[in-house]
């Protein structure tokens, strides 16, 4: 740890990335008051898809997490990108290997961007692509603002919400390519179904996907 770490941990006591627990030093990995069942296993961590052949998620969407990935998402927190990254890299190397040639993320809007300050999505597929040794790229652009998911209920309003809100600018870059795409969370598939048929409707051979975090089955 640089001394100019040191000293903002005193000025601003470090707190965990995942359950926002204060910490004594800054770290990326979770903290020892992480819930024991912070990860998700086996058939937990992978969803089937229509246009996608397989969702891998890392981590549950509830508790203490919810409120940190909130605050990435929300309210201006990048940094937790560096914690979050890794820790879905992991997941996709025991679910998905060899499955990618590309790996790319699912895209704001220029409105949310310049709003946010920053898209988490990229910042997650640039921290993640890192940590499997590979490099994260533009694929997809938004063409549409349409309502945050967030801000809707059921999945029927979700799936009308983002129909033909994506958009491949070069269809050449991913043409007979298997493609990787990355978001933050899951909760009905519908924005990584809208994105993955976009991306097959452009040339895609295969696209998997990976969330971080995924909303807990009803």
């Amino acid at each position: 740890m640089s001394l100019l770490d040191r000293v903002l941990d005193l000025i601003y006591p470090p707190k965990c990335k995942f359950c926002g627990a204060l910490v004594e030093k800054s770290s990326l990995d979770p903290c020892p008051k992480c819930p024991p069942d912070l990860l998700l296993e086996g058939t937990q961590s992978v969803v089937p898809g229509d246009h996608f052949a397989r969702c891998v998620c890392a981590a549950q969407y509830a508790g203490k997490l919810r409120e940190e990935v909130k605050r990435f998402k929300f309210q201006n927190q990048p940094g937790h990108a560096k914690a979050y990254g890794p820790m879905l890299a992991k997941t996709i190397r025991f679910y998905l290997p060899g499955a990618y040639d590309l790996i790319t993320w699912v895209p704001v809007s220029p409105e949310t961007l310049k709003s946010r300050g920053y898209d988490q999505a990229r910042l997650l597929a640039e921290e993640t692509a890192k940590a499997l040794g590979m490099e994260a790229i533009p694929l997809l652009s938004k063409v549409k603002n349409n309502k945050s998911q967030s801000s809707l209920e059921g999945a029927n309003q979700r799936w009308k919400n983002v129909k033909g809100v994506y958009a491949v600018p070069d269809p050449a870059a991913l043409a007979g390519k298997r493609v990787l795409v990355i978001d933050d969370i899951l909760t009905t598939g519908a924005t990584l179904e809208e994105a993955a048929r976009t991306l097959r409707r452009a040339g895609a051979a295969q696209v998997v996907v990976a969330a971080f975090c995924r909303t807990p089955r009803e």
